[in-house]
């Protein structure tokens, strides 16, 4: 395991070379750092590949004087990568303010990519977990998707909406996820399915 952004070698692979590219100094590291979870929760390649891209995309519009670009970074990113109805405007704002987007997007890189730069060019290895960190780590990855989808859904109307493609008063978003067991008919939460350790049935 490596412990900063030199690689034997000479660091070849797409990640080196964003990340030099960019300047995102300690990005190797800290992607490892996050993934094997040495100052808390591990984090997944999928996160991973976010932030890098979400990191990549910071650096390259620092500085950019685009003063009708609304919102942050995050929410950029979502709708670039998205392609939602706001794209083609940042799209084309961006470009206008000296950023080739399309250069920049083609440095975005995927979880896989993250996963075998981790597992190849750094050598990391994830410690093994007991069954309840487990538990654990899956009810956190979950309550993390249903905040991301909650948001997601949340800007996606308001995008419509401001687009004039749909009519959207006051409004709420609820998003629930049931488990349905099969053999007894109850349903459970899921992350209340989880903490408990499956259904009722089953111990009954």
């Amino acid at each position: 395991m490596t412990t900063d952004d030199s690689q034997s070698g000479g660091g070849t692979s797409k990640v080196d070379a964003v990340i030099q590219k960019y300047g995102l100094v300690g990005m190797g590291a800290e992607l490892e750092s996050r993934w094997v979870g040495d100052e808390g929760e591990e984090q997944s390649t999928r996160d991973l590949a976010e932030y890098f891209n979400q990191s990549v995309l910071e650096s390259a519009i620092e500085g950019v004087d685009a003063p009708t670009l609304s919102g942050d970074v995050q929410q950029v990113y979502q709708s670039l990568s998205e392609d939602d109805a706001d794209a083609p405007l940042i799209r084309s704002r961006l470009e206008q303010s000296g950023v080739d987007i399309e250069s920049v997007m083609a440095d975005f890189i995927s979880h896989q990519t993250v996963y075998r730069y981790l597992k190849n060019d750094r050598g990391a290895a994830r410690p093994e977990q007991t069954p309840e960190e487990r538990k654990e780590s899956a009810i956190d990855r979950i309550q993390r998707l249903r905040g991301r989808t909650t948001a997601v859904t949340r800007q996606t109307i308001e995008s419509l909406e401001k687009n004039d493609a749909i009519s959207a008063g006051d409004f709420n978003i609820i998003n629930e996820l049931q488990v349905l067991c099969e053999d007894c008919g109850r349903s459970y939460d899921i992350v209340a399915f989880l903490e408990q350790g499956g259904c009722d049935c089953q111990s009954e």
